[in-house]
């Protein structure tokens, strides 16, 4: 596995318009990894906000990041740092921090259309925190200590569409404990939640501080 960190130019065009929308940014970094003719493999990332903006990019085959650079020139404002994730040292038990912005849902009957069900982005707190429990139950690991850092809707439109995508997006940070390491891993790779696509279900880990 890769972890790639790139920073785009917030002064470049197309680089403004992929941090104001997820779809758009998505489409672009694609292009890391298979031309525009072909369907790249799937990968997960996270746009990580502040006064530089950067990009976390996970993914199974090394990203040719020259690729964006040609496709679009002055777009990183400067190379990126790739390197492998050693998944091989993780120990069962082992503890650690967390950072993960996901898309916590559930499926609900839809009270128009009884026979159908539709999924609903959770807004509690509460809910959004039982949710990422339920989902390191089934992920190898359970949660110590979790707090909501950000929540809210992300609205974005696909090329030329008239409706647009909304999801709600949860930035998570804590600690967790990993309680079945082969299923831990295969939730690393894999991402958690749905619309990884559009920014959501990198589970970042690192060794707790002290």
């Amino acid at each position: 596995m890769y972890l790639s960190r790139i920073y785009p130019n917030p002064r470049h065009k197309q680089a403004r318009i992929d941090l104001a929308n997820p779809y758009q940014l998505h489409a672009t970094l694609c292009r890391a990894f298979a031309p525009p003719d072909q369907r790249p493999p799937r990968f997960l990332w996270r746009l990580e906000e502040g006064k530089t903006p950067q990009i976390l990019v996970q993914s199974a085959q090394e990203p040719n990041w020259k690729a964006i650079q040609e496709l679009f020139p002055g777009y990183l404002a400067q190379m990126p740092e790739s390197k492998q994730l050693p998944l091989e040292n993780l120990q069962p038990g082992q503890v650690l921090r967390f950072r993960l912005r996901a898309n916590p849902t559930v499926t609900r009957k839809d009270p128009q259309n009884p026979e159908k069900r539709k999924r609903h982005g959770l807004k509690d707190v509460g809910e959004q925190l039982e949710w990422l429990h339920r989902q390191g139950a089934k992920g190898g690991f359970a949660v110590l200590g979790a707090m909501v850092v950000q929540s809210g809707r992300v609205r974005m439109y696909k090329h030329g569409g008239e409706h647009p995508i909304v999801i709600q997006a949860v930035l998570f940070e804590g600690y967790l404990k990993i309680t079945d390491l082969d299923t831990f891993r295969k939730t690393l790779i894999a991402g958690l939640g749905h619309a990884k696509a559009l920014g959501c279900g990198l589970l970042s880990i690192a060794k707790p501080r002290g």
